[in-house]
């Protein structure tokens, strides 16, 4: 029976990813798997790029599946960087050691959404996986298609903490049973604790020259029932239309203004032509000469909520692409399932988005804007769009950005005391979970907070920084900066 003090306590609710990875094997051989890639990397230490390699040439994946799953693994804490190469965790080291495959789980749930909530769901009854989606939706969880809710079938099933009763329909193990009693589970309702309250948290001490900030974004604990009755953001504005928007088929074109309004608040430019010989939304990424990149983007409307293959022109996607001379072909509509378009979308090239994932992936950039290279990942691989790499990625913008939120906390909070402080002392007194296992990592975030556009501390990396300002003033500084990039 797995130790509980081997299980890591969750990340807060919000923090978790959505989506799960998968790994060659099929429901019964994820962790075969895993432990074979954990051989590997026990074995060599490679850097990531070389486990992708591997990963690539030992599985037979394509360079884009590869770099998602070592992503995955790296980021759902089985993996991390040590002087540059890769090696277990301690906690994954403790699973692969012992073979206790409640640690991984326990591990994998710590991380990601709807894990160990999935054993709940089948503690009384067996459930469907279609019974299974719809209960995920409760936990906020809107996923259009049961992929997500299988990925994670798969690592259960393969830990056997569930088992196949016949047809789609699963149930709960013994093993099982006694893994959910120790898991600390995230039911309907509960509110999760916030990482940080504060952007600069007051000390009991703190000088009377730092004076405390709070961003208008956040919200203190007696806040929560005011901030239920804000107005919706232009994110989840745009994400209710696109949803709805989805199933209007008397009206197509109002998919198509959603999705070039989608495209532009990721940063790309966007334009919706449509008409014929022309693709309905030509998205285009400015990144110069050399990584500038395009996509044929076709929308397609289905008032009965789901697309299949029988909806699609293979053909004319081909030719929209060709037209146009873009780089990538995407086809977004609802729900889009079927084993036969998801085949045919692999052998065309063409990446195939749900309207739910658009919808989603503007919520997401809302919170953790990334950049147009990150969003290739979205296009590069024909067939159902993986978005856990693209998860991932802004997963880990958002740490970084607490990062370097509690860095300058500790700096205000310490200094007065210690004097200016260096990145390994920063390290010893970070509160993180998931704080950085190198001070080299720190010195990275610190050069940022000390460059004269930020100017958010001062100091060397020898001698150690203190805060050089307010939090105001850096707030400040930072928005002139992004007035004066939009004006241009």
């Amino acid at each position: 029976m797995t130790n509980p003090a081997d299980i890591p306590d969750p990340l807060p609710w919000e923090e978790r990813g959505k989506n799960i990875g998968t790994l060659p094997g099929g429901f019964a051989g994820y962790i075969i798997t895993l432990r074979e890639i954990c051989k590997q990397v026990e074995m060599h230490h490679p850097k990531s790029q070389d486990l992708v390699s591997w990963l690539q040439s030992h599985y037979q994946l394509t360079g884009g599946s590869a770099s998602g799953k070592e992503n995955f693994l790296r980021k759902a804490g089985v993996f991390e960087h040590m002087n540059g190469s890769l090696c277990l965790t301690q906690q994954a080291n403790r699973w692969y050691e012992s073979q206790d495959d409640g640690i991984l789980i326990g591990l994998l749930h710590s991380q990601i959404r709807f894990v160990g909530e999935m054993l709940a769901e089948l503690q009384n009854q067996p459930r469907s996986t279609e019974e299974l989606r719809r209960s995920a939706r409760t936990l906020g969880l809107n996923w259009e298609s049961k992929a997500q809710v299988q990925r994670r079938r798969g690592w259960l099933q393969s830990a056997k903490l569930i088992q196949p009763i016949g047809g789609d329909r699963l149930d709960i193990t013994d093993a099982g049973r006694d893994l959910l009693a120790i898991l600390d589970v995230h039911s309907p309702g509960q509110k999760s604790e916030r990482s940080h309250s504060r952007l600069f948290p007051k000390p009991e001490s703190t000088p009377a020259s730092i004076p405390e900030a709070t961003p208008s974004t956040a919200k203190s604990d007696s806040d929560d029932s005011e901030a239920v009755h804000q107005p919706p953001s232009p994110a989840e504005v745009l994400a209710k239309e696109i949803r709805e928007a989805s199933t209007d088929s008397k009206n197509p074109e109002r998919l198509e203004l959603a999705i070039r309004d989608a495209f532009r608040i990721l940063g790309f430019d966007a334009e919706k032509l449509g008409g014929s010989g022309k693709t309905d939304v030509l998205v285009k990424a400015p990144l110069g000469r050399d990584d500038s990149y395009s996509v044929a983007v076709d929308a397609k409307t289905v008032g009965a909520g789901s697309l299949g293959d029988g909806q699609v022109d293979w053909v004319t996607l081909d030719d929209h692409r060709k037209q146009h001379n873009a780089d990538y072909s995407m086809l977004i509509g609802p729900n889009p399932s079927g084993s036969r378009l998801m085949n045919r979308a692999v052998d065309k090239s063409v990446a195939v988005l749900s309207t739910e994932q658009l919808a989603d992936l503007c919520i997401q950039h809302a919170n953790a804007p990334l950049g147009l290279e990150s969003y290739r990942m979205l296009f590069d691989t024909g067939g159902a769009v993986d978005m856990a790499p693209i998860e991932i990625a802004a997963r880990d913008l958002a740490r970084t950005r607490n990062l370097a939120v509690e860095l300058c906390a500790k700096l205000a909070e310490r200094t007065s005391a210690f004097g200016p402080l260096i990145a390994s002392q920063l390290m010893v007194m970070l509160d993180q979970p998931d704080k950085p296992s190198s001070a080299q990592e720190i010195q990275q975030v610190l050069d940022t907070l000390a460059s004269p556009i930020v100017g958010a501390i001062q100091g060397t990396a020898d001698k150690g920084y203190v805060l050089a300002t307010a939090p105001r003033v850096i707030q400040h500084r930072l928005q002139q900066l992004g007035d004066l990039l939009a004006a241009h």
